[in-house]
């Protein structure tokens, strides 16, 4: 996303500023920036270290190659200028930056449009025993900014409310030590108030860390939005508020920094695609082989055109509960994510693919029908002579002749639920007689073993 993320704050000694700015570089490479930012402000507020080593926080998208740069100060001059005359706007008359927690959006085409977040840090040293702060997101494209506000106005909440309950818990503590108030109510000398820095303000050694953390994270959630998936009728990257993550291999960093988050959202229609898709493209045999492969965890690499595998994807998420939806990934744009931690994903023809064996469960989908069919399954491993519960349910359930695409779908759900559910029961079992007795009562037999042991991992 060409965008800027800004952590401002409002100094009693030099104004609103901007402490904090991160960016993304795609062209411009960190050897031909000056990195070494020197300020004239001499407040301890103004004046910090992001780092005890650098004075700036990077890190690096592995797939697409850019790069996220943390430093006080925009490292691009000209972004500079825009960033600094937004943090102005952002804490002064430009807004109404009495309301804690408001979002406004102003600027222009020539000076950038703006989107602000004002919130209030407790400070007893400060005027009013807080200080005023906002976070500002700057880019060029208007209407962009103006479709992802909601998503970009709850994480940033976040980020503020982090802040914040950090900020609370260094005032309970100074308070139980030394009151300013009851100080200043006493007919002490009264002394100018003392800007401090957000790192004494929150107390966390590695808040600039988690800052770049976070701005980044968003930045990358906006260039996937941006990713154009017209054909499928949705966009799919934009990452739901998920506890699932990626695997570590995706982003690379200069400093420890919180983990990313990323997965896939349900498209727009897809109560019109059910189970019966999956059957629909491969065969009768092939289809009970492809839902117990999802269902105990073999792993499933789909090939081919993303315009014919997307479909196909987003029906055996089906087979997954919600928890476990960051174990798939749509449209792989490199070799390493085949060897990642995903269970389900899909390449393009032009990425190799393993070699198919009773831990790899390939489905090509050919440029060409070959006897009738639009896809080549291949796998040596074998069902078992009994099927777990759920799986002859689902099966049973697509063969229903009386329900409809939207009735099959609710049916998958309530079955997929109702199993999730059983085995955060099993997984809350403190020894292996209490699960036994707790298997009988939820009719947990041993041919559904194999669905409890791979789904157990991930619920809890």
């Amino acid at each position: 996303m060409n965008a800027v993320i800004a952590l401002c704050h409002f100094c009693e000694a030099h104004g609103p500023c901007a402490i904090f700015c991160t960016q993304t570089l795609r062209d411009t490479k960190l050897e031909d920036l000056s990195l070494d930012q020197q300020t004239q402000k001499t407040c301890s507020a103004c004046n910090y270290s992001i780092s005890k080593n650098s004075n700036a926080i990077y890190s690096r998208d592995t797939e697409s190659g850019a790069t996220f740069v943390s430093t006080k100060v925009a490292v691009l001059p000209k972004v500079a200028s825009l960033v600094k005359e937004a943090a102005v706007l952002s804490l002064s008359n430009g807004t109404d930056a009495s309301k804690d927690g408001e979002f406004v959006f102003f600027g222009d085409s020539t000076r950038g449009h703006i989107l602000s977040h004002t919130f209030r840090i407790s400070d007893l040293q400060a005027r009013g025993y807080s200080q005023l702060f906002s976070i500002i997101v700057l880019m060029k494209d208007k209407y962009f900014l103006l479709n992802i506000k909601p998503f970009l106005a709850e994480h940033l909440k976040k980020v503020s409310s982090e802040l914040q309950a950090a900020a609370k818990k260094t005032k309970e503590t100074e308070e139980l030590t030394y009151s300013e108030r009851q100080r200043r109510l006493s007919g002490a000398q009264f002394l100018m108030p003392t800007s401090r820095s957000l790192l004494e303000l929150t107390g966390e050694e590695h808040i600039f860390a988690q800052l770049h953390s976070h701005f980044s994270w968003l930045l990358l959630a906006g260039s996937r939005f941006l990713t154009e998936h017209v054909t499928f009728g949705n966009l799919p990257w934009l990452p739901p508020q998920s506890s699932g993550r990626p695997p570590a291999q995706r982003l690379t960093y200069n400093s420890s920094t919180l983990p990313m988050i990323e997965s896939i959202d349900d498209p727009d229609l897809e109560e019109f695609f059910s189970l019966r898709h999956l059957k629909s493209v491969v065969r009768k045999e092939e289809f009970a082989t492809v839902c117990y492969c999802a269902l105990t965890g073999v792993k499933i690499v789909v090939r081919g055109d993303p315009r014919k595998t997307f479909r196909f994807m987003v029906c055996l998420k089906k087979l997954l509960p919600e928890p476990m939806h960051n174990l798939m990934r749509i449209d792989a744009q490199h070799q390493h994510s085949i060897s990642s931690e995903y269970k389900i994903i899909s390449v393009s023809n032009d990425i190799a693919v393993p070699m198919a064996s009773s831990s790899v469960y390939r489905i090509d989908f050919l440029d060409k029908h070959v006897n009738g069919h639009e896809v080549s399954v291949k796998w040596p491993g074998e069902l078992p002579r009994k099927l777990p519960d759920l799986m002859v349910k689902l099966l049973k359930a697509v063969e229903e002749k009386n329900f409809t695409e939207l009735v099959l779908n609710k049916q998958t759900k309530v079955l997929i639920e109702e199993w999730k559910n059983k085995v955060t029961c099993l997984n809350h079992a403190k020894s292996n007689s209490v699960q036994g007795k707790l298997k009988k009562v939820l009719g947990v037999q041993p041919h559904d073993q194999p669905i409890i042991n791979y789904w157990s991992t991930h619920l809890h």
